[in-house]
């Protein structure tokens, strides 16, 4: 598929090289080591998501998504479905049943309406969430930790705060 809007399957593979967010350290969440499958702007993916290294969503996902890594939603990006993950940071939109991961981050420009199960949940000042919270492991605080975003621009990227 050349450039611009298009519509992917989930059984199609496309081979470009795109840079994923930025490597530098996150506050909680980091995968950068391990390859990433990106979802690139102007992309809607119909269909559900499954892998075993790091997910950039950058463009659209309808279906669930499923990875052993860590799934970025960037800013701008549109996840419409359930996730398994390792962890899940979000700046972008989330519309779904559940979010079963270990941690998640989400960003203040983030939009989320699921229920969480996680063991660390991170919610920035003015990030939009709608839903319930079932923190669970033995290490679990009583509930989310509100953090105050000072990244310039928050993509998705990361930067130390």
């Amino acid at each position: 598929m050349s450039g611009g809007r298009g519509t992917i399957d989930a059984g199609c593979t496309q081979e470009a090289r795109v840079e994923p967010v930025s490597s530098s350290p996150t506050r909680r969440l980091a995968d950068t080591g391990s390859p990433t499958t990106v979802i690139g702007p102007g992309t809607t993916v119909r269909g559900d998501l499954t892998g075993g290294d790091a997910i950039e969503i950058r463009g659209t996902l309808e279906g669930d998504c499923r990875s052993s890594g860590v799934c970025v939603v960037a800013q701008g990006a549109r996840l419409l479905g359930n996730v398994e993950a390792a962890g899940l940071v979000v700046a972008g939109e989330i519309e779904a049943g559940t979010l079963a991961v270990e941690r998640i981050e989400i960003r203040a420009t983030a939009r989320v309406r699921a229920a969480i199960t996680a063991r660390a949940v991170a919610i920035a000042e003015g990030a939009f969430y709608e839903g319930e919270v079932h923190m669970q492991g033995a290490e679990a605080p009583a509930g989310p930790v509100y953090f105050k975003d000072r990244r310039k621009g928050t993509e998705g990227g990361s930067s130390r705060g």
